[in-house]
């Protein structure tokens, strides 16, 4: 008994001397713990639409899930996506091979840690440079956390020439696409879905990953001294046959005809600093401010876009610089609207963030505490009738308390046909 309890005390010293960091025994990094799921969903999101770009395929939104032109189930489109994602995948992982060698050489690789929570996803799926940060940025499009490539301080890939090491890299990435895209004696796979094209390309990124090189060199020398040079013509532990099904003359489509971009109206591309959007993506955005909840309110097309986009300048979701008060939304402010499409019971940007988050199980359980704080706010307020019961964000009996609240602090923050909506203003009149 006293064994175990020294144990214990040994455990807890060395976890509190590490800073409780418990990444390393979480595996090789794949993070699919439920606190994980919805941050994991929107940078995988993010990487879908930024290989779409270099594909020269416009991203669409369906249902809040990021797809490759108009039609989500096109073969053509995600063939076309797999190969630029393996393009883009190749030049993180020169640079990352780039980086094992001066590792090698010092045996003091550092690499700033990836902030994944605070940075948007479309932004840093461009960052560039020599270095393990590309690999790690592609890799966390795929949970896989950036230690599952930087923690090879005493690891056998650091002990291996470099020229086998980028010998055995770069034989199964040709092998990969060779066996992916078809020769003249094996048949191309059909990648016909988001899923089987994100899988391809996940499998193309572990070529790179150290336990893989590693595995694939112990595999070469056993089998060799098991079966001789005969035995090493099976090839590498990952296919992408595994991402599809050979082509057949079904699966065989016409080129993409690119679908005709609709620009924006006059009364929305002036809200804009972007003026290369299409009507869809202003749409979008749009609706994520809450547009199709208030469009039947009485307000001229154009008026209620600005008035929501001041409601949405004025309030501060606390992550990165807040909005700037000009009343047009740049990339960096559409970028983070979008973060969350659908505004649920809300009304306006303000109200999502706050009492309708759903970005992630600890945004909701927020959401759901500030709501709460609300109801009791509004209850000791004297303005209107009394609530009664649990009323809903969306109920009639909360709408007419906001309004009671609205006139008797005499708050004049948004035209009245918004006189129901709860803003950051609002809140500041409401007892505390």
């Amino acid at each position: 008994m006293r064994y175990v309890v020294r144990w214990a005390a040994c455990l807890a010293m060395a976890l509190l001397s590490a800073g409780c960091d418990l990444s390393s025994t979480q595996g090789v990094g794949t993070r699919l713990y439920p606190a994980d799921v919805a941050a994991q969903t929107d940078l995988q999101n993010a990487y879908v639409g930024e290989i779409c770009q270099q594909a020269g395929i416009l991203p669409t939104a369906f249902d809040g899930v990021t797809s490759c032109g108009p039609n989500p189930y096109d073969a053509a489109t995600w063939w076309l996506f797999v190969q630029a994602g393996m393009n883009d995948i190749d030049q993180r992982c020169d640079a990352y091979l780039a980086w094992l060698d001066d590792a090698q050489r010092s045996r003091e690789p550092v690499l700033n840690e990836l902030a994944l929570a605070s940075a948007t996803a479309q932004t840093i799926m461009r960052s560039t440079g020599v270095g393990a940060n590309p690999i790690t940025i592609a890799g966390a499009a795929f949970g896989l956390a950036a230690g599952t490539f930087t923690n090879v301080q005493s690891r056998l890939i650091l002990t291996m020439p470099h020229s086998t090491i980028q010998a055995v890299v770069l034989s199964r990435q040709k092998e990969y696409r060779d066996r992916l895209i078809g020769t003249t004696t094996t048949k191309a796979v059909a990648i016909v879905s988001r899923p089987a094209a994100l899988y391809a390309l996940r499998s193309y990124l572990r070529l790179c990953m150290p336990m893989t090189i590693e595995t694939e060199i112990n595999n070469t020398i056993a089998t060799f001294e098991r079966n001789g040079a005969d035995g090493l013509e099976k090839g590498s532990l990952i296919s992408p046959r595994s991402a599809g099904v050979p082509f057949t003359p079904a699966s065989v489509v016409q080129q993409q005809k690119r679908a005709t971009v609709v620009p924006p109206d006059a009364d929305v591309a002036p809200f804009f600093a972007e003026k290369d959007l299409s009507k869809a993506e202003t749409e979008t955005t749009l609706n994520a401010l809450c547009f199709d909840k208030n469009k039947d309110i009485g307000l001229p097309r154009k008026d209620l876009i600005r008035e929501l986009v001041a409601i949405y300048e004025a309030s501060d979701d606390g992550e990165g610089a807040p909005p700037k008060a000009d009343g047009i939304i740049d990339r960096i402010e559409r970028l983070a609207i979008n973060k969350q499409l659908n505004c649920n019971a809300a009304r306006n940007y303000f109200e999502r963030i706050v009492f309708a988050n759903t970005q992630s199980p600890k945004k909701k359980e927020s959401s759901a505490k500030s709501f709460t704080n609300l109801i009791t706010a509004l209850t000791k307020s004297t303005a209107g009738n009394p609530l009664t019961g649990s009323p809903a964000l969306d109920s009639k009996d909360l709408r007419d308390k906001v309004r009671a609240v609205r006139t008797a602090s005499g708050l004049n923050d948004v035209a009245p046909q918004l006189s129901t909506h709860i803003t950051a203003a609002l809140m500041s009149k409401l007892p505390q």
